[in-house]
């Protein structure tokens, strides 16, 4: 609020720390108490600052309301009936005949109407939050009361089910901590998974042997591999010839084979070569000659000479 006062500024009263200031401020807090001692809700007066114009008084109106579904109209009553008991007190003449009363312009009274939007529900939730949390708070209204809550508060819409934790509220928002037991390990975001140690240790106990297992065949593999490479660096072919070899392999061939010793050959070819076929005379006679026999046995005695020689005989 704010309110002048028929009184002389003195420079003094800029210090909050002078004599002077401190005295006008208890004889204002003193007549204000007088005043308002009947407004519902009533602490007490703050003064922010002091100006001139007379002795011009910028000051906050300290209230305890009840809170209700109607708090923001229940507040705004209260206002008009402070402004109307300061008026009443400044327009009686006989409070200024005493020199320890302050005197107030009744023209000068003023209701500032900025604290509005801080009683919705929302703003009281968000003032009254730790620092840090405010976002996370948000207000339930329960009949005549108000209960700022979040998202682990049990019993509400929107309550976050840890199942096999417990739900905690940090800066960044709710999170769930698991607590596991001497029989089930929990896990999950919702703590959602419990698992039994017994079949948890079993699992990670076969885990472990299949791992053995594929690093005793994979050395097994490599020993293997490093002794074909050594056989084939003692017969003098390499991994190159053998891949030829199994490129030129045609297993639906019966009979096919390969031969190292060929490989190496080159290949005769002319493109101007050709068989004539069709001027081979088929009629023609062959004549083959017999074939000889040798033997390794000592020579026959020569025939006598009345013997005839055996007529030969060819084809």
């Amino acid at each position: 609020m704010e309110v002048s006062v028929e009184q002389e500024f003195s420079p003094d009263l800029e210090d909050n720390t002078s004599k002077a200031y401190k005295d006008f401020s208890s004889a204002f807090q003193h007549q204000m108490q007088k005043i308002f001692q009947a407004v519902q809700g009533f602490q007490g007066v703050e003064i922010l600052s002091l100006r001139r114009g007379s002795i011009v008084v910028d000051y906050q109106v300290l209230l305890r309301l009840a809170f209700s579904p109607q708090l923001k109209s229940d507040f705004e009553k209260v206002k008009t009936v402070l402004k109307e008991e300061l008026q009443s007190a400044s327009q009686d003449g006989n409070s200024c005949q005493d020199n320890q009363t302050l005197c107030f312009k009744s023209d000068s009274i003023k209701v500032n109407n900025r604290t509005e939007k801080d009683l919705t529900p929302e703003a009281i939730c968000h003032r009254t939050a730790p620092k840090g949390f405010e976002e996370h708070y948000f207000p339930l209204v329960e009949l005549s009361r108000l209960r700022c809550v979040t998202n682990c508060t049990p019993g509400v819409n929107g309550t976050i089910d840890c199942n096999h934790g417990q739900c905690f509220l940090q800066k960044s928002g709710p999170t769930c901590r698991c607590f596991s037991t001497d029989t089930y390990w929990v896990s999950g975001p919702r703590c959602e998974l419990a698992v039994d140690w017994r079949v948890l240790v079993g699992g990670l106990v076969g885990a472990v042997i299949v791992l053995l297992l594929l690093l005793v065949a994979l050395s097994v593999w490599v020993a293997r591999s490093r002794g074909r490479d050594k056989d084939r660096q003692s017969s003098g072919r390499s991994w190159t010839q053998d891949r030829k070899w199994f490129e030129i392999w045609d297993e639906d061939i019966a009979g096919t084979f390969s031969n190292t010793g060929f490989q190496d050959a080159p290949t005769a070819t002319n493109e101007n070569f050709h068989v004539a076929l069709e001027k081979v005379d088929t009629n023609m006679m062959v004549h083959i000659q017999r074939p000889e026999v040798a033997s390794s046995s000592p020579p026959s005695p020569s025939p006598s000479p009345s013997s005839s020689p055996s007529p030969s005989s060819s084809s």
